[in-house]
């Protein structure tokens, strides 16, 4: 009979890629607490992490014969993890939940994780990209409501344009940097509102 508690995670996954149960089994249960604590630092939902976790080992079982491991197991796992929280991430930024946790989380000086900081950094850049690529009063006007913060009527009276060109402006911009970004105007207007926090 054999002590899989006792065997390395080399002969574990051997036995795993041979379609030993209590091999993956084994290794389940030596991983999952480490593997959620890690992604638990990028997701910070428990919800989200227990799902990513779950895919993983899902993964790894119905992949198991063709299934190359080089690196440590462990180190394997981690990465995966990583990788499949930024995803996760990249998915639900523009979700209204994750949106809404995300705020809560700055209003009660919570810190975002380091993978959703690095997330954020990059997609700053993308959306001030995409403003560098509007048309000029475009640009200008948009630039006046977002980052300077007047209203409609303050903008309205500084260019001596109507509040409806304004509104207009202000609304085909965000539509153009939807397309150019890929994410619905209610989030880019949040996200245009964090991003400056995040840095801090």
């Amino acid at each position: 009979m054999i002590n899989y508690a006792a065997l390395d995670d080399v002969s574990l996954l051997k036995l795993m890629k041979n379609g030993d149960q209590e091999a993956f089994t084994t290794i389940y249960n030596k991983y999952w607490y480490p593997l959620m604590q890690h992604v638990m630092k990028a997701v910070r939902i428990y919800s989200e992490a227990e799902d990513i976790v779950q895919e993983i080992f899902v993964s790894i079982w119905k992949n198991r014969d063709r299934l190359e491991i080089q690196a440590a197991l462990s180190t394997y796992l981690f990465n995966s993890g990583r990788y499949m929280a930024i995803r996760n991430i990249e998915r639900n930024i523009t979700r209204s939940n994750y949106l809404q946790h995300l705020s809560d989380q700055l209003d009660n000086g919570g810190v975002p994780s380091p993978e959703t900081l690095l997330h954020m950094r990059d997609l700053e850049e993308r959306i001030e990209q995409a403003i560098q690529s509007l048309p000029d009063k475009m640009r200008e006007i948009f630039n006046l409501s977002r980052k300077e913060q007047l209203s409609y009527r303050e903008i309205a009276e500084q260019l001596g344009i109507s509040e409806e060109t304004v509104r207009k402006q202000v609304s085909n911009a965000l539509n153009r940097l939807r397309m150019q970004v890929g994410y619905a105007p209610a989030g880019l207007v949040f996200l245009l509102s964090v991003i400056p926090h995040m840095h801090g």
